[in-house]
């Protein structure tokens, strides 16, 4: 129980430096999740891969990663249980879907490649930028 629980944290701690990075500075994390189909579907999928690639069971452990992880991205385990549970609300959606195969493909990619760091969500939001 002990090793998954440290295992859930350190991945949660590795998904959310991954996405943080790619927030523009002025950028409101939460704001952008909450706000953002695409954005809160890219993160999903990116943390979804990561519990799939460590074989993590989906409703239990993933989904522990999934809420540690929303909630070191906008700073409480609360906030990332509301994130998920908005998530999972979304789920069929057209945007948010899009987002979430953007963040899985970047994840899967990086973990064949470890120098191809996750960037989808980086270059998102320099297109809406240039808009």
């Amino acid at each position: 129980m002990d090793d998954t629980l440290s295992k859930v944290e350190a991945l949660a701690r590795i998904g959310s430096t991954l996405l943080g990075a790619q927030f523009p500075p002025h950028e409101q994390g939460a704001s952008a999740l909450l706000s953002d189909q695409w954005v809160l579907g890219y993160c999903f999928g990116l943390f979804d891969a990561m519990a799939q690639y460590a074989r993590l069971e989906q409703f239990t452990e993933g989904a522990a990663l999934m809420r540690t992880g929303f909630g070191s991205l906008v700073g409480t385990e609360a906030e990332g249980q509301v994130l998920f549970t908005r998530a999972l609300d979304l789920m069929g959606q057209n945007l948010f879907a899009s987002g979430m195969a953007a963040g899985e493909g970047d994840l899967m990619k990086w973990a064949g490649n470890a120098h191809d760091t996750p960037q989808k969500l980086a270059e998102h939001f320099i297109a809406l930028e240039g808009e």
